[in-house]
Parts: C-alpha cells; sequence; structure tokens
C-alpha cells in the first residue's frame, strides 16, 4: 500500500525531499548544495525514464534527512546518552 502511495505522489515527495533539504541542511551550504542537486537529478531522471523504484528511494532520502535532524536534536537534548564510561 506504501509504494502505491509512494509512485502515484512521486513529484511531491520529491519536491518535499528537496524542500527539507533545503531547510534541514543550513549549517554546511556546499554539503546541501550538493545534495539538493543530487537529489534533483535523481528525481528529474526517475520521471523521465519512468522509473517507479526511484519513488522508494526518493522516500528513503526523506527518512534520511529526517533521521538526521532526529540524531541531532537528540545529541543536544541527551549529550551523555550512551557514552557510558566507568
Amino acid at each position: 500500500m506504501l509504494y502505491t502511495i509512494l509512485v502515484n505522489y512521486y513529484v511531491e515527495f520529491s519536491i518535499a525531499l528537496l524542500i527539507i533539504t533545503f531547510f534541514f541542511r543550513r549549517k554546511n551550504t556546499e554539503l546541501r548544495t550538493k545534495l539538493l542537486y543530487l537529489y534533483g537529478l535523481i528525481a528529474s531522471l526517475g520521471f523521465l525514464l519512468d522509473l517507479q523504484w526511484v519513488s522508494g528511494v526518493v522516500f528513503g532520502f526523506i527518512l534520511l534527512e529526517l533521521g538526521s535532524v532526529y540524531r541531532q536534536y537528540v545529541d543536544i537534548k541527551l549529550p551523555n546518552k550512551g557514552n557510558d564510561e566507568k
């Protein structure tokens, strides 16, 4: 069921990925620029060549971007969790 939603709204998810990357990668502008070019290239080639599996790749990239934001949030809120040195 998720796959059919991804395929039907492929363009919207691609645009959402670019927006998420633009706003969440503010600190490192060079990396942000390269990621925007990469994600745009993958999305446009997938759209032009009608590759349906690229929608799953775009969804995976969205999860990676959101995961990096969550990791930064956890590192700020819980600085010493996981570093249990005795």
